[in-house]
């Protein structure tokens, strides 16, 4: 009995050691935001305080620039984000409409300005973010694209075509990323891998409803994506908004009701 007491003890203890020590899952499908401050001398500024807020939900996240200007929030969900930046003797800078996809890491700089903290500096429009802080090459298929085209079996892979270097075999729902086998490549959902690596087949597949975006990894992908030899499918789910709402749908599919093939023969009677 103390034997296996011991060993549970030193299993429980091995597991809470693996748990903190490996990375969390689903920062693969988390985006993050960074950037340097700096004043109008292009001197670092720190000790600024940078709130991330998402216009959707209104979460903060909140960071402060280090000794270098290097501010940092990671785990991001996907969608469209607000950003302030405070310091006392600097005027207050807001930067509205920074769009994040899934697992993209954005790189946003700000000039502060001297000035009353009463002033406040709103940049609405701006040049498009430059994706400095990664070499990976991929294409994001938004909400929109998921919920408007049309789809067999309702089924969201069937959209990867529409990725460059992306191929859909036929009789196979699989992709083929890059010229790799179809079942080389890795699912992530919010970050979790449902890849059965074995027979190479997705566990299952979420509602369209249910899908805010996924994103096609196609070429040099993070280190902190493994198991592939193709590309990395990673998808995220919706995460809710400010306002109770929901879809109501019906699938019906029946093959009485698919058009004929062009080369069938007709089984209409030609009057005599």
């Amino acid at each position: 009995m103390k034997r296996r007491r011991l060993r549970s003890i030193h299993l429980a203890i091995a597991c809470a050691w693996l748990a903190g020590v490996l990375p969390a899952g689903a920062q693969a499908g988390a985006g993050e935001i960074t950037g340097i401050v700096k004043d109008q001398a292009g001197a670092a500024v720190p000790g600024a305080t940078i709130t991330v807020t998402h216009t959707r939900t209104n979460l903060q996240r909140v960071a402060v620039s280090s000794g270098d200007g290097v501010y940092t929030a990671a785990s991001l969900a996907p969608g469209d984000y607000r950003l302030e930046v405070r310091l006392a003797g600097f005027k207050p800078v807001r930067r509205e409409g920074v769009r994040l996809a899934t697992g993209e890491k954005a790189r946003i700089d700000f000039d502060l300005s001297v000035g009353d903290v009463r002033e406040q500096v709103t940049v609405v429009a701006d040049a498009p973010i430059v994706r400095a802080e990664t070499a990976s090459l991929g294409t994001v298929v938004e909400h929109e694209q998921v919920a408007q085209l049309p789809l067999n079996g309702r089924l969201f892979i069937m959209l990867a075509g529409i990725a460059p270097g992306v191929a859909l075999p036929p009789n196979s729902v699989l992709p083929r990323i890059n010229g790799g086998r179809p079942r080389t490549n890795e699912y992530l959902f919010d970050g979790i891998s449902v890849l059965q690596p074995e027979p190479g087949q997705v566990a299952y597949y979420p509602v369209v409803d249910a899908i805010q975006e996924f994103k096609i990894e196609s070429n040099s992908p993070a280190a902190e994506f493994g198991r592939f030899n193709g590309g990395v499918v990673n998808l995220t789910t919706k995460s809710g908004g400010n306002a109770f709402h929901g879809n109501v749908f019906e699938f019906f599919r029946n093959e009485h009701l698919n058009a004929r093939n062009y080369f069938q023969a007709s089984n209409a009677v030609t009057p005599a």
